[in-house]
């Protein structure tokens, strides 16, 4: 996340307690960005960054019926 977006995120999170909403309107909104972090962290399982090579593993199959 850049500073950018952390910085307006921030902004709009502060701006609900100031515009004085009450505290089921703002846990709604904390369970809903809970909710959202779980939903794209799980997208994110099993996934490789790029800059990672991925080596093949060797196959061990190979390896006995050639011996």
């Amino acid at each position: 996340m850049t500073t950018k977006n952390l910085s307006l995120l921030a902004l709009c999170l502060l701006a609900l307690p100031l515009g004085g909403c009450n505290g089921a309107f703002v846990g709604n909104f904390f369970v809903l960005f809970v909710s959202a972090g779980i939903f794209f962290g799980t997208l994110n399982l099993g996934r490789f960054s790029p800059s990672a090579p991925r080596t093949p593993a060797k196959d061990s199959s190979a390896t006995e019926s050639s011996s």
